[in-house]
């Protein structure tokens, strides 16, 4: 797994999707009424703990479980833990998200940021709310369709490299079919993909093309992010990022 050329590149980036602490604080003001007295939150698919550290600032009476499958990713969050002092409030665990190690009803809140899509939107909701207390809340944001019709150039590359991206409604009606209710949603602003993450891979490119010259696994990956970016900067209007919250009934 360690080898994935996926990981290697992201390795050397900041981040791994788009996102920033504003909008975690959008996600997290909708449910964060609740947790004003302390809480435990996981953190499931947490890269290198953007929204972790985040979450822990914004919460700072809450206990945290950051969980990744990729153990170099958990090291950089170990090292942030330790750098702004909340050592005792957060730890990580090394962990596959279909196959988490964790008690049912153990969370107050589980935060899933960009990460959905590995295992399904809809097998995540549905596997995910085991671990969640009643009345607990879920907050999952991922790349959907906006539009029922999007250009034919769009939805040729994301057939390609996510066949199972779906419209936003249809998120929608997972989360209540899977007996949830909805709390709130927004999308993420196009200006966010470029300043946290297309923007600096973009600046990346050809240092990676260099980098991984003789690696070409490495190169078919980033000549695919290429790609992603060149239909993210055309067809932004037709998708995107959007933050579902939703909570589990009492």
């Amino acid at each position: 797994m360690d080898n994935n050329p996926i990981f290697k590149i992201f390795e050397s980036s900041p981040s791994l999707g788009p996102g920033d602490d504003e909008h975690t604080e959008k996600a997290f003001s909708i449910i964060a009424e609740p947790l004003k007295g302390g809480g435990e939150i996981l953190d499931i698919g947490c890269g290198k703990g953007v929204q972790t550290m985040a979450l822990a600032r914004l919460c700072p009476s809450c206990r945290i479980i950051a969980t990744d499958i990729h153990q170099p990713f958990l090291d950089v969050v170990d090292e942030k833990i330790a750098a702004e002092g909340f050592s005792g409030r957060i730890k990580t665990v090394c962990a596959s998200m279909d196959d988490l190690p964790f008690e049912e009803e153990s969370f107050d809140i589980i935060w899933a940021a960009g990460c959905s899509f590995i295992m399904g939107f809809e097998n995540a909701v549905r596997y995910w709310k085991k671990f969640l207390k009643p009345g607990g809340h879920l907050m999952i944001s991922d790349v959907f369709w906006f539009t029922e019709n999007p250009s034919a150039e769009a939805a040729e590359f994301y057939a390609e490299i996510h066949p199972a991206m779906m419209i936003e409604d249809k998120g929608f009606e997972i989360i209540r079919n899977a007996g949830f209710e909805l709390v709130g949603s927004f999308r993420l602003p196009s200006r966010v993909w470029e300043e946290s993450f297309y923007g600096k891979l973009k600046g990346k490119f050809a240092e990676l093309e260099e980098e991984y010259a003789d690696d070409e696994g490495a190169l078919m990956v980033i000549e695919g992010l290429k790609r992603q970016t060149e239909i993210f900067d055309k067809y932004s209007d037709e998708f995107g990022n959007t933050h579902y919250v939703m909570r589990k009934p009492l």
